[in-house]
């Protein structure tokens, strides 16, 4: 494997669903051979998925405003910004990242960035992106491949 994206999200809580529309895109654009893409459907199912030597990408919602900004974060970056998780599990992506590395300390930590899309508060049962999240998909699309090196 070369790298894998993991897209952390619900497709049924509006804009929380962005990175599911950022994972279908790449893959109906293609990424580079060897790039696996999957989901997680919250912060907890992150962590196995983060057993792996190979680069990992994860696309995510965070709140901030305004919404519709594509930010490049390394999981440092991530834990120090005034980021507020959207998590139906009382645990963020930075903290799954953190779990990670305590259930597995002697393994590598694979090389790590989130390509997060900031949103407004979701609203559950809205399967729509908001016009800013929408516009926002193709950037991030293009952040992704960028890391991918493709």
């Amino acid at each position: 494997m070369r790298a894998r994206v993991i897209a952390l999200g619900q497709a049924a809580a509006g804009d929380d669903g962005v990175a599911l529309v950022i994972l279908k895109q790449l893959g109906e654009r293609g990424v580079p051979k060897g790039v696996e893409l999957l989901h997680a459907a919250d912060d907890m199912a992150l962590v196995p998925l983060l057993e792996t030597p190979a680069p990992v990408v994860i696309v995510d919602a965070v709140l901030y405003t305004p919404a519709g900004a594509v930010l490049d974060l390394t999981p440092d970056a991530l834990a120090k910004r005034d980021l507020r998780p959207i998590s139906t599990h009382g645990i963020g992506a930075s903290q799954a990242l953190e779990l990670a590395q305590v259930l597995a300390p002697l393994r590598p930590r694979p090389a790590i960035r989130i390509v997060a899309v900031t949103i407004s508060r979701p609203r559950r049962y809205r399967q729509r992106l908001s016009p800013a999240v929408a516009a926002a998909v193709p950037v991030a699309v293009e952040r992704v491949l960028a890391l991918l090196g493709g």
